[in-house]
C-alpha cells in the first residue's frame, strides 16, 4: 500500500486539478423514462405525477429555508463548499457505528452529486465533489445555490424539487407549507422512500422530530414550539400508483429494479429502459388468463401467472389478478405451494446418488415420529393405498406418504438446502410437512426454481431490466447469473420424471403435444391450486386461490383443474411458431450420479442400436438376479402388444431397481381432471398439503391406478 503522505499527495494534484480544469456540470434534466420490450417495442412510459417547477427562493417562507438547513448542512452560510468539520464529525461516528451512519457533505457537495449523478461510494469521488463544490461557491452566492438545490433535490414519489414534493405530499405550493410540513418534507431527503411517512410512519415521525430539534438547537425555533409540534406530524396524502395500459405489474416491478440498481431519484430521470417482456408472449398471457379467469369456477378467487426465459432468467410475460387488483400476487404475496414443492425433495434423492425407479410402499396413510410434539400424520387422497410403487410413479400420482419416507431419508434439511439453491429465498422450516408443500413461497420464487430445471441445474434468477441508457450512453446493462445450484444430470432425471406428470398423471389437462416438464400443487383447505412446469423455451408458473389464504374456495380447486388447463392454453398458443425441441441429455453419464461422483466417460458413447426380425426389438440383457448386465448387451425380443408412455421407463443408460414396478399400460382420458390429495399435522408447523388431513399438501391422484 502507498504511504499516507502519498495519498495525501495525490489527492491534493486531483484536488487542484479539477478545481482548476473541471468545467462545473449543468444541471440534470429530469422527464419521461420510456420503456421498451426486449425486441425494442415501446411498453409505455415513467412519469412523475407532479413535474418539476422551479421556484425562487425569495417566495419560500423562511421555515422551509431553516428546516432544510437544520436537516441537512446547518453551517451552509459559514463554509466555503466543503466542511471539514462535518467530516470529522461523521468518520467519528461512521467509525463508532462501524457504518455508514451520518454523511460529512455539504449542501454544495450535494447538489454537485445530483447533478453529475456519480453514485460510486468512492475517495476519488469525494474529492471531485469538494472541488466542484468550492468551485460553485466562487461563482455563485449561498442563496443561489440553495436555491439551485431546493429546486433539484429528490423527495422521492418522482418529485424533483420543493415546489413539486408540496404538491406530491400535501397538495399545495411550496409557497403555503407550514412548519410541520417543511420539517415533514426536510426529513425525508436522505431517504425519500424509507421516509415516506405513508409508506413508514414510525421511521419518518423520528425524522420529523430530529429535524425540529435540529430548528431548537439552531435557535431558528423555540424549543417548546419544537416539542409541542413533535407529538403530531402533520398528515400527507396517499401515493398515486403509476398506471399502466400494458402489463402493470411487470412495469411496477421495472420502477422497482430501476430504484434498487440506480437509486429512486433516477426512476424518472429520463431514461431508455430495455426490459426482459416480450409483448407478443404477454398479450397471448393476457388474453388467455382473463378468458380464463372469466369462466373461473369461483367469483372471488384471485390469480395470477408468470413466464421466465430458461436462457437467461428474464421475465418475458406477467399477468396479475382481476381488474384492479392492488396486490402483486406474483412477487409479494407468500402461498403454500403444496405438491409443487415435492421435486425439490426428488433433487435432492437423485443427488444423493438414487434412482427414480427406487420402489417404496405406499399406503392410504402412515404416522412418523415428531420428537417435542405429537406424531406426524400423513395421508394420501381419499385414503387412496398404491401398494409398492416407484418414485417415479409416485410423483405422477403425488402420493404423500411415499414422499414423505423420501424426506425422512434424504432429511428435511437437504431438501431445504437444494430448494434455497433452485431459486427459493423465503425462509423454509426443516420438517418432514415441507415436502408436502407448507412452507409459503412466491409464484415469482417458484418460477426461478423450476426455472433451474430447465436450465439443466443452473440457477438464473428473474429479472426484469436489460439495459439503462441515457443521451446514449449506458448506464447498466445486465449480466444474468450463471451459477450452478446441482448438477445437469439432477436437473435432467428430474425433468424426465416430471415429464411423466403431464403424459400419465395429475397434470395431463397441461399437455401440449411438445416435450414439457411439470408439476400440480394443491393445499389441504382447498385455498391455493397450482401448476408449475416448463420446456427448453419456457418456464410458466400458474397459481389460482383466496386472496386472504386463510379458507378455501367453495369449488375446491386442484392444481390438475384450473391453473394446468390454463397453463396449457398459453404454453401452447406462446410457443406456436418455436420449433419442439426435447430437454437437452446431460454432458456426461446418464446415470443418476452423487453430487460428488465422478461421470463416467464410457457413459458418453451410446451404443449402435440392434437391428432385430420383424415383431422383435432390441433390449438390455438381464444377469440372472434381475439387475442389468455388466456390460448392457443387447439382444432381440418379442414386442409387447403396447408401448408405455415415452417416460414410464427410464433412460437406456440409468439403472434402475431390481424392484421396480410396472406402470400402468393404458392410460386414463386425459379429459378427466381428478382432485389432489392433502396432508396431516405438520411436524412443527402449520400449513396445508397435498394428501394430508389437518395441515400439508392434497397428494394429487393420478388417473385410476392398475395394480
Amino acid at each position: 500500500m502507498l504511504p499516507a503522505a502519498v495519498l495525501g499527495f495525490l489527492a491534493l494534484v486531483l484536488f487542484s486539478y479539477t478545481f482548476a480544469r473541471v468545467p462545473l456540470p449543468a444541471e440534470i434534466s429530469t422527464g419521461a423514462t420510456v420503456l421498451l420490450d426486449q425486441a425494442g417495442r415501446e411498453i409505455g412510459e415513467l412519469t412523475a405525477h407532479t413535474s418539476r417547477q422551479d421556484v425562487p427562493l425569495a417566495t419560500l417562507p423562511q421555515h422551509v429555508r431553516h428546516a432544510v438547513l437544520a436537516a441537512e448542512d446547518a453551517g451552509f452560510y459559514d463554509h466555503p463548499g466543503v466542511s471539514v468539520a462535518g467530516i470529522v464529525r461523521a468518520a467519528f461516528r461512521n467509525v463508532v457505528a462501524r457504518g455508514v451512519a451520518q454523511g460529512g457533505s455539504t449542501i454544495s457537495q450535494q447538489y454537485i452529486k445530483n447533478v453529475t449523478d456519480q453514485r460510486q461510494q468512492t475517495a476519488l469521488r469525494k474529492i471531485r465533489e469538494a472541488a466542484l463544490a468550492m468551485k460553485l461557491e466562487r461563482e455563485f452566492s449561498k442563496d443561489q445555490i440553495l436555491e439551485f438545490y431546493l429546486n433539484t433535490i429528490y423527495f422521492g414519489r418522482g418529485a424533483y424539487g420543493i415546489q413539486a414534493a408540496s404538491q406530491a405530499y400535501f397538495g399545495k405550493a411550496a409557497a403555503e407549507l407550514s412548519l410541520p410540513e417543511a420539517a415533514q418534507l426536510a426529513g425525508m431527503i436522505p431517504a425519500p422512500s424509507a421516509l415516506d411517512p405513508a409508506k413508514n410512519p414510525e421511521r419518518a415521525h423520528q425524522r420529523y422530530r430530529y429535524v425540529l430539534e435540529r430548528m431548537a438547537v439552531n435557535e431558528w425555533l423555540p424549543e417548546a414550539e419544537a416539542a409541542a409540534l413533535a407529538a403530531a406530524p402533520p398528515a400527507v396524502l396517499e401515493p398515486r400508483p403509476v398506471q399502466f395500459r400494458t402489463a402493470p405489474f411487470f412495469l411496477d416491478m421495472v420502477q422497482r429494479e430501476l430504484a434498487g440498481r440506480l437509486g429512486e431519484d433516477m426512476v424518472y430521470a429520463g431514461l431508455r429502459v430495455t426490459t426482459t417482456l416480450d409483448l407478443g408472449i404477454q398479450e397471448v398471457a393476457e388474453r388467455e388468463f382473463n378468458e380464463a379467469l372469466a369462466d373461473a369456477p369461483d367469483e372471488e378467487a384471485a390469480a395470477a401467472m408468470v413466464s421466465v426465459d430458461p436462457a437467461t432468467g428474464g421475465i418475458r410475460a406477467l399477468v396479475n389478478g382481476r381488474p384492479g387488483e392492488q396486490i402483486n400476487f406474483v412477487a409479494d404475496s407468500r402461498r403454500q405451494p403444496g405438491s409443487t414443492f415435492k421435486p425439490f425433495a426428488l433433487a435432492a434423492w437423485v443427488e444423493e446418488g438414487n434412482s427414480p425407479e427406487s420402489t417404496f410402499e405406499g399406503p392410504a396413510q402412515m404416522t412418523f415420529d415428531n420428537p417435542g410434539s405429537e406424531p406426524y400424520e400423513v395421508n394420501n387422497y381419499g385414503r387412496q393405498g398404491f401398494g409398492r410403487i416407484s418414485l417415479r410413479e409416485a410423483t405422477w400420482k403425488s402420493v404423500n406418504t411415499v414422499y414423505a419416507q423420501l424426506t425422512e431419508e434424504v432429511g428435511p434439511a437437504a431438501v431445504v438446502d437444494i430448494a434455497h439453491r433452485a431459486g427459493v429465498d423465503s425462509e423454509l422450516e426443516p420438517n418432514l410437512s415441507l415436502t408436502l408443500g407448507t412452507n409459503g413461497v412466491t409464484p415469482l420464487e417458484l418460477a426461478g426454481a423450476f426455472n433451474t430445471f430447465a436450465a439443466g441445474g443452473v440457477r438464473r434468477t428473474p429479472f426484469t431490466v436489460l439495459k439503462v441508457e441515457r443521451d446514449g450512453q449506458t448506464l447498466y446493462q445486465a449480466r444474468p447469473g450463471d451459477d450452478r445450484a446441482f448438477s445437469d444430470q439432477v436437473a435432467w432425471t428430474v425433468t424426465d420424471v416430471l415429464r411423466g406428470v403431464l403424459q400419465a398423471g395429475t397434470g395431463r389437462a397441461a399437455d401440449i403435444g411438445r416435450p414439457a416438464a411439470g408439476k400440480t400443487g394443491t393445499t389441504q383447505n382447498s385455498a391455493d391450486a397450482w401448476f408449475a412446469g416448463y420446456t427448453p423455451h419456457l418456464t410458466t408458473v400458474v397459481w389460482y386461490g383466496q386472496r386472504d389464504g386463510n379458507s378455501g374456495l367453495p369449488s375446491e380447486p386442484t392444481g390438475g383443474g384450473w391453473p394446468a388447463r390454463l397453463w396449457g392454453a398459453f404454453m401452447g398458443e406462446a410457443l406456436q411458431g418455436v420449433e419442439a425441441a426435447d430437454f437437452p441429455e446431460p454432458r456426461g453419464d446418464l446415470r443418476v450420479v452423487g453430487p460428488t461422483a465422478e461421470p463416467s466417460p464410457e457413459a458418453t458413447e451410446e451404443p449402435e442400436p440392434l437391428e432385430c426380425p420383424e415383431g422383435q426389438v432390441p433390449v438390455t440383457a438381464e444377469d440372472e438376479d434381475g439387475g442389468e448386465a455388466d456390460e448392457l448387451q443387447q439382444v432381440c425380443a418379442p414386442s409387447p402388444s403396447e408401448s408405455p408412455s415415452p417416460t414410464q421407463s427410464p433412460s437406456p443408460t440409468q439403472t434402475p431397481s431390481p424392484t421396480q414396478t410396472q406402470s400402468p399400460t393404458a392410460s386414463p382420458s386425459p379429459t378427466t381432471t381428478e382432485p389432489e390429495p392433502t396432508a396431516t399435522a405438520d411436524a412443527g408447523g402449520g400449513g396445508s398439503g397435498d394428501g394430508v388431513q389437518t395441515s400439508g399438501e392434497t397428494s394429487e391422484p393420478s388417473p385410476s391406478p392398475s395394480g
